[in-house]
């Protein structure tokens, strides 16, 4: 298929542990600023190489994600490929995986400027490049993303969205719901998913 032809998507993966409102934020800017984005790929690990073994289950952060994605217009696709996966996903092999598979289609890579200011250490980094369009980077708590400068050489690879800055962390929001179930930041059927799987609370 022509280059010109291929069908604009983007990756977005993260633990959705839960998914809450500053993901919202994202994928309605990341859809608003890059009209020409079809659709996304929404794509929960089972284990982030950086961080530990997350308790939640894969049932159920795919259950969330069912919930979180209702409130949007915008075509998502949730993909369970990492979660499948035993230990940690690499975007690497993940992205490999995507392109045979949907070789009809461009890649944008969707991250934080968390991952950002990391993204040189990631495995095999190179490769991912010359296998996305770009990489989109999204705020997280900084009004302007400070620039790494172990990515200079290949800075035209990396666009910034001008998303709302993010009001809470998934991590905070597994504290909120193990002392109270009350947690702000998700919406209403997420919480009430929560409360009748009694997550975060062991």
């Amino acid at each position: 298929m022509p280059e010109g032809d291929k069908i604009l998507t983007g990756i977005f993966g993260g633990s959705f542990d839960p998914p809450h409102e500053g993901h919202s934020g994202i994928i309605k800017s990341f859809f608003a600023e890059i009209p020409d984005c079809k659709e996304i790929f929404l794509i929960p690990n089972r284990q982030n190489p950086l961080k530990e073994k997350k308790a939640t289950t894969s049932e159920d952060i795919l259950g969330m994600l069912h919930l979180f994605v209702q409130e949007f217009s915008n075509p998502i696709r949730i993909l369970d490929t990492e979660l499948k996966k035993d230990g940690p996903s690499y975007t690497v092999e993940t992205l490999r995986e995507l392109k045979k598979t949907y070789s009809n289609r461009d890649f944008i890579l969707l991250i934080g400027e968390d991952n950002y200011d990391s993204f040189h250490k990631w495995k095999d980094w190179r490769i991912i490049l010359e296998n996305v369009k770009f990489v989109c980077v999204f705020r997280r708590v900084s009004e302007r993303v400070p620039v790494n400068p172990n990515l200079q050489e290949v800075s035209d690879k990396f666009t910034f969205l001008n998303n709302p800055l993010l009001p809470v962390s998934s991590t905070e929001l597994r504290r909120e719901f193990q002392s109270s179930m009350e947690a702000s930041r998700v919406l209403d059927n997420l919480r009430d998913y929560i409360k009748k799987k009694d997550l975060y609370r062991k």
